[in-house]
């Protein structure tokens, strides 16, 4: 099965523009799901911390509508929450306690909201799991919040720290899921999120990128080795997305998106939010850049790719 897995769409985000409410963009991802049989909606979907909820699910519904009509009913969604959109399962994880497991099929009426993403996506075939799954006997994918518990200050990028616990169960990571209600976008480590979002001025924006960049590569990749191995998954391909980083591209050192003798291969989805302050007069090339997303192929191998490699910064917030 060709599988296409995004992440981080932010619908209804507060700030920064969340791409896909924008034409060139959606029509990239639409175009794209042609020649994939199943999406995977990898966490975070729907923006529900920042904004008022109601307003978020109003413009995630115009898009998973979009998404659900060109999929059909020959194809499949994979819909995993992440910590933006936590509030869908939060109550049906607390009932689950530590009966949690590393992938559980959710109810699609676990809670309002949920439902009402579910009936968005009426148009194709769609299946709810968390917090993480299995894509094939090969590969697991997961939104990445539980790399929190690793990190500290406790961010998306923060310092990596030694694992507390060589094994854990799910719902002792759903601490960090369900109470980190105010955590960042990008890193509470050496850039805090108000720092980016309202001091730094976009034309710093090569210098921000590449300081997130390396915080993410000596920290972040680490902590996702720990959840890995504290959850006991046993997989050759591991894919994240939580960190807005798409990779590793062709540029990157392999060695550090690999476990110890390369297994597992660690990908990272990206995000579709743009933020002038990481992107701004970077190419559609940088690490931050709108549109990333994992493929697939029918052979099983997964691969990074940019969606929106091809839009211009214009482009991608144009409204028309």
């Amino acid at each position: 099965m060709r599988t296409l897995v995004i992440s981080d769409l932010h619908l209804g985000q507060g700030g920064g523009v969340s791409v896909l409410t924008r034409p060139r963009p959606l029509a990239a991802l639409l175009d794209a799901l042609d020649a994939h049989d199943r999406l995977v909606l990898l966490g975070d979907t729907v923006e529900l911390q920042e904004t008022h909820g109601s307003q978020s699910l109003a413009t995630a519904e115009l898009v998973l509508r979009r998404i659900g009509e060109r999929l059909g009913e020959h194809k499949q969604v994979l819909l995993l929450p992440g910590n933006h959109d936590h509030w869908l399962v939060r109550d049906w994880s607390a009932r689950m306690g530590t009966g949690l497991a590393r992938e559980n099929l959710v109810p699609p009426d676990a809670s309002p909201q949920l439902r009402r993403l579910v009936s968005a996506l009426s148009d194709t075939n769609v299946e709810i799991h968390y917090p993480g799954v299995w894509l094939d006997e090969r590969t697991w994918a997961t939104h990445g919040h539980y790399l929190n518990h690793y990190l500290h200050p406790v961010s998306s990028v923060g310092v990596h720290r030694p694992a507390p616990t060589a094994s854990a169960r799910p719902a002792s990571f759903e601490y960090v899921a369900s109470h980190r209600t105010g955590e960042p976008h990008l890193s509470e480590g050496l850039l805090p999120e108000r720092a980016i979002d309202r001091h730094l001025p976009s034309w710093l924006a090569p210098l921000t990128s590449a300081l997130l960049d390396r915080q993410m590569r000596r920290h972040a990749l680490p902590a996702m080795l720990a959840v890995i191995s504290a959850l006991g998954v046993d997989a050759d391909q591991v894919i994240f997305g939580h960190v807005h980083r798409r990779g590793p591209r062709a540029r990157d050192d392999q060695r550090r998106w690999a476990g110890p003798g390369g297994r597992p291969r660690l990908l990272n989805t990206g995000s579709w939010r743009y933020e002038p302050v990481i992107v701004r007069r970077l190419d559609g090339r940088a690490p931050y850049w709108p549109g990333g997303a994992v493929s697939i192929g029918a052979d099983g191998q997964a691969h990074s790719i940019g969606l929106l490699e091809n839009l211009s910064e214009r482009e991608l917030v144009a409204v028309a």
